[in-house]
């Protein structure tokens, strides 16, 4: 993972071109600190479902599996940008773009589909995984194999963290990243990022939204 971590500063935050033209010049936060934030996105949505026939739970072996995880690093100037991480929690990852002033999450969403479908045939038009990618990261209906509503899909999965984020963790303005009704995400204010069939979701996904930019391994 550290060759990754530095894939990901050098392309995002070396390059200079991250900091956003409205982005909070600093963070009001009376005891500047990092912070690390969890919460489970079955007890902040309601309407979240887990999804067993495509391995889609919320506890495996008693304990906990919808647990999403959030880091801001307040004693750093903000560059304006959210980082999505479609794969699994990585705390190094975390602490090494909070660093340069990146808000990141990473969520639980129903992309337990790889496991059954990741060996099928790209079918006719090529686009048989694409397309469950596409319903798994929006949860709008692209693909007739998988069942994935709304509110079980990256888009809103990240859009209610962030809006539970905003009100524990007012320090870390997460305010920033959502509509001014906070109703949604501002998607370009978005970095996008995965590896392995996560760097490939990014990728779809951000043809059908625009984020501020992808990034994969």
């Amino acid at each position: 993972m550290k060759s990754n971590v530095i894939f990901f500063v050098s392309l995002c935050v070396l390059c200079g071109q991250l900091t956003a033209a409205d982005a909070p010049s600093a963070f009001n936060d009376p005891k500047p600190q990092r912070y690390e934030l969890t919460a489970r996105a079955s007890q902040i949505d309601p309407r979240a479902r887990p999804h067993p026939e495509i391995g889609f739970v919320f506890e495996k072996g008693g304990k906990p599996a919808d647990t999403e995880n959030a880091a801001v690093d307040t004693r750093v100037k903000p560059q304006g940008k959210l980082v999505i991480w479609l794969m699994g929690h990585n705390k190094n990852l975390f602490e090494r773009v909070n660093s340069y002033g990146l808000h990141a999450i990473q969520v639980h969403y129903a992309n337990g589909w790889f496991g059954k479908f990741g060996d099928k045939s790209p079918g006719d038009d090529g686009q048989l995984l694409g397309n469950i990618r596409l319903e798994a990261a929006t949860g709008e209906d692209f693909s007739p194999l998988v069942n994935i509503p709304k509110p079980d899909g990256m888009m809103e999965r990240s859009v209610q963290f962030v809006k539970h984020l905003a009100k524990v963790n007012p320090q870390g303005r997460w305010d920033f990243f959502l509509t001014d009704d906070k109703a949604g995400l501002r998607w370009d204010r978005v970095i996008i990022s995965g590896s392995s069939h996560g760097s490939t979701t990014a990728a779809r996904f951000a043809k059908h939204v625009k984020v501020d930019r992808v990034v994969m391994f």
